[in-house]
């Protein structure tokens, strides 16, 4: 097993306890470190925790307004602006507007709908972190 240094750090933001509950053992058992909230958390507390990527729901408690902002804050903000997003959401019509579609695309935002394959959340995870090393690395050239 990696030591934690090294292992990815995953945060994990739903509004639904079985969600993160099966994707946590699904990632701890992939080997990636996994912190959970069951809601959008303050910016200075991401900050604490660290994430290398951050995988969250829009729709909380029905509502997507809370998603959205921590979704826009989060990418606003110069230190949290490098870690890469992956949405898992079920507001389908949401994503599929063409407008909100090429603002998540200019935001970097990886979109999975739910439901979605538990392999395809690994696929991700793995595309979005490799992607993140790549842009790292040339941006310490």
């Amino acid at each position: 097993m990696a030591t934690e240094e090294i292992r990815p750090h995953v945060l994990c933001v739903d509004d639904a306890q079985e969600i993160l509950d099966v994707m946590q053992e699904l990632l701890e058992g992939e080997g990636y470190r996994v912190t959970t909230s069951i809601a959008p958390i303050n910016l200075t507390r991401v900050k604490a925790i660290a994430p290398d990527v951050i995988v969250q729901d829009i729709m909380f408690e029905y509502d997507q307004q809370e998603g959205w902002r921590f979704l826009t804050l989060s990418r606003l903000d110069p230190k949290l602006a490098r870690v890469p997003h992956i949405l898992c959401t079920g507001a389908t019509q949401t994503v599929h507007d063409p407008k909100m579609a090429e603002q998540l695309d200019r935001m970097g935002v990886r979109v999975l709908l739910k439901p979605f394959n538990l392999e395809d959340l690994l696929v991700s995870l793995t595309e979005v972190l490799a992607a993140q090393r790549l842009i790292d690395q040339a941006g310490d050239d």
